[in-house]
């Protein structure tokens, strides 16, 4: 039997302290076109080449005229001839040659033949209705500042500046090594006893979403060898790499003792549960962060741990949100697999599906839907099982850590809670 009783547990907290620890990054940058920039973080300052607008521009569908023609009152425009004493001029248009003021068209009244013009409205002042040059950005002002996360609006905002080409952060390079004997890949019979590997899908598609690059190893079975084979590849071509399963306490579990030989081992072990076997290592200057359970537990574990570490890579905020608000609805208790302590548990005889307390507090994951209650303050509903995995748990909008165990009194319908949002 191996021995487990060293195994180093730590709070959230301290788990993404020490992933941050960990994350030596020193990314480098390309350049793309801004079409591609979309999602993509900034690696310097993206400046205007250009004055923009680049002439006197119409702010909106109207009729172009000479403010001298309007400054003693309202002038006589029967003999008017559009082109020389009038013209139409449109939104974000620049304003035809030598008229310098705009009455916007519904104050005008047009003739069928589109040749004469009165107004029931004059202008108020000389350039009314236009924009002036260089009025939304001038040649050499910094349009959107290094370090920004690149949003479809700001993207249209470097491009108007002149900027066909931004240069951003490389991506971070993540690889999702999915390990044990019991698993089969997406599309493939499954046996008896067997899994579908569902995580590489769920990986890909965080790493993604987060402005990542994923590399999915195979599947690889239960085997020491085989496990510190496909670690050392992953270090090799990876920025960060997401070990799944191997961290927990089976009999077929290598992944942590292979990496306290070959690595540093931070922490086996979170205080929360679902993923309470969530774990940080470092291979070869690369952090190793482990995550445990199927869809449902490595889906917010990597919520909580790997995207700081993708954050840090590109130069983003890593703090997670907090927010204070209302509970709403009573928490669902706890599954029978949590540690001793959780209510039904007898004080002295705990069942045995239930995971001893291994010292300090333990919290319990719950997923809540923010809504503003009648009085104005957020209030928070949670989920139906309260604990991530079920699909209807991603109607929620942030994680509450519920601490529970002997003498431990859960948070009751109308208390202030602090919840987390979800990425």
């Amino acid at each position: 039997m191996r021995d487990h009783s060293k195994h180093i547990q730590v709070t959230r907290e301290e788990a993404i302290e020490a992933i941050l620890g960990a994350c030596d990054f020193h990314p480098g940058t390309e350049t793309v076109p801004v079409y591609d920039a979309i999602g993509r973080v900034l690696a310097a300052d993206a400046v205007a080449q250009l004055d923009m607008p680049n002439s006197l521009t119409c702010c909106m569908d109207s009729v172009a005229v000479h403010w001298s023609d309007f400054e003693n009152g309202m002038p006589d425009t029967s003999a008017w001839k559009r082109g020389v004493d009038w013209q139409f001029a449109n939104t974000g248009v620049g304003m035809p040659e030598g008229f310098d003021t705009a009455i916007v068209v519904e104050h005008a009244q047009i003739s069928a033949d589109d040749e004469h013009v009165a107004f029931d409205a004059a202008p108020s002042k000389q350039f009314a209705g236009t924009i002036p040059t260089g009025s939304r950005m001038h040649a050499g002002e910094v349009l959107v500042s290094a370090g920004t996360l690149i949003t479809p609006l700001l993207a249209a905002h470097i491009a108007s500046g002149g900027n066909a080409l931004v240069d951003v952060v490389v991506k971070p390079r993540v690889a999702f090594l999915p390990t044990g004997n019991e698993l089969v890949p997406v599309g493939a019979p499954v046996p008896a006893g067997k899994n579908i590997d569902s995580n590489s899908v769920l990986m890909k598609g965080k790493i993604e979403e987060w402005g990542g690059e994923p590399v999915l190893f195979p599947i690889t079975p239960d085997d020491p060898e085989q496990i510190e084979a496909a670690l050392r590849r992953a270090v090799a071509i990876a920025d960060i790499v997401v070990l799944n399963a191997g961290s927990s306490k089976g009999s077929d579990d290598y992944s942590l003792e292979i990496l306290e030989r070959i690595g540093r081992v931070l922490y086996h072990q979170t205080n929360h549960g679902p993923g309470h076997h969530s774990s940080c290592s470092v291979l070869e200057n690369t952090p190793v962060i482990g995550i445990s359970g199927p869809p449902g537990g490595a889906a917010f574990t990597t919520d909580f741990y790997l995207r700081p570490a993708m954050q840090k890579f590109l130069g983003q905020s890593t703090d997670p949100v907090r927010i204070n608000v209302r509970l709403a609805a009573p928490l669902p208790q706890g599954s029978p697999g949590g540690p001793q302590g959780k209510k039904g548990a007898h004080p002295h005889a705990p069942a045995g599906e239930q995971r001893p307390r291994e010292g300090g507090s333990f919290f319990g994951v719950k997923q809540v839907a923010l809504k503003l209650g009648a009085d104005g303050v957020l209030e928070a509903f949670p989920t139906k099982s309260g604990r991530p995995g079920p699909v209807e748990a991603e109607g929620a909008d942030a994680y509450y850590l519920a601490e529970n165990g002997p003498g431990i009194k859960p948070a009751e319908v109308g208390d202030t809670i602090e919840v987390t949002l979800r990425p």
